[in-house]
């Protein structure tokens, strides 16, 4: 009696589970890689923002102006008053929120900054080194962090009035 032998057409159950196995790490390792990325970005603008305002403080102080860091929901941008008149200071660069970012601010002293007539909403630096204390709060716009059961990922910059920033807004919430 003569077998033939039969060509085997399509794949094994262990196969495809092998595919499987490998497919499930390979997006779980891209999913985690995601995380980090939206934490690098929280941290890089954490030290941006904090940069700026020591920035603005030192030229407030070296030009015996008053300055301002204005802030709206493109970014913060720099004004110095210069002869009774506030003006951009191209010297400082705006600093523009990523598009991947929720931004929310407070400034301590409202009613100070309604009562002057200030080109935008936002915070007064001294010659003599005082600040308007204030708060920025930075969070993931498409928080996917929290579909992948991980905490909300969040940024608070808050500061008192000698721009001496709290030691919480170094540490991811």
């Amino acid at each position: 009696m003569h077998t033939r032998a039969t060509a085997q057409s399509g794949f094994t159950l262990i196969e495809l589970m092998v595919v499987v196995v490998i497919m499930a790490v390979v997006v779980s390792v891209g999913m985690m890689s995601l995380g980090s990325n939206e934490q690098a970005t929280l941290r890089a603008q954490d030290r941006s923002v904090k940069s700026l305002l020591m920035a603005v403080r030192d030229q407030a102080a070296l030009k015996q102006r008053l300055y301002l860091v204005g802030v709206d929901e493109t970014g913060l941008t720099t004004f110095s008053q210069t002869r009774g008149e506030w003006l951009v200071d191209e010297k400082i660069n705006l600093l523009k929120w990523p598009e991947s970012l929720l931004v929310e601010w407070k400034i301590d002293n409202q009613t100070f900054v309604q009562q002057q007539s200030l080109p935008q909403e936002g915070w007064v630096f001294w010659p003599s080194g005082d600040v308007l204390a204030g708060s920025i709060i930075l969070r993931n716009l498409d928080n996917q962090s929290f579909d992948r059961g991980q905490e909300t990922t969040e940024y608070i910059i808050r500061w008192n009035g000698l721009l001496q920033f709290e030691k919480e807004s170094d540490d991811a919430l």
